[in-house]
């Protein structure tokens, strides 16, 4: 991504610690909309398991039908769409949102009012890895024959 240095001296790197991946950001100055600064590889890490979530929920349509319809059906803890009529988004909406928009716009950055979603989101896709989807589902090392590691959950931090 050209132009998306955060500071490293100010922005703390993530860490984890009991299963919860700590993500620091910065509002950046001067902004109406408060878009924050974040480290790429933790944009990354949130972008890999939001695209996840939408795609195993999605193979799952036909095996796990109560759970697509849950992912899918209009949610009053999401935000209300930009589109359809003024609709709360779905868990799949908001999360193919968050990934669409930023593969149209690649240098748009996050809100902060975008991480209280992004965190409900990231509490609901940890307990899919820990109910409903098999280690299958999380795949594989081909090398170490390892299984690949369950999400952690998410919590975001603001550099003062």
């Amino acid at each position: 991504m050209k132009n998306r240095k955060a500071n490293y001296y100010i922005i703390p790197q993530s860490t984890v610690k009991n299963n919860v991946l700590t993500v620091w950001y910065e509002v950046k100055a001067n902004n109406e909309k408060k878009h924050i600064t974040m480290h790429d590889e933790d944009i990354t890490y949130i972008h890999h398991w939001l695209s996840r979530f939408v795609m195993d929920v999605s193979q799952k349509q036909f095996l796990y039908p109560e759970l697509y319809r849950v992912a899918t059906d209009s949610d009053k803890d999401m935000p209300k769409s930009s589109y359809a009529d003024k609709r709360h988004n779905s868990m799949l909406s908001y999360a193919s949102g968050i990934v669409g928009n930023r593969l149209r716009n690649p240098t748009e950055d996050y809100t902060k009012k975008q991480l209280i979603y992004i965190t409900r989101l990231f509490n609901i896709i940890c307990n899919a890895y820990d109910t409903v989807f098999s280690k299958q589902d999380l795949g594989y090392n081909l090398h170490t024959s390892e299984y690949n590691d369950k999400p952690y959950m998410i919590k975001f931090k603001e550099v003062k």
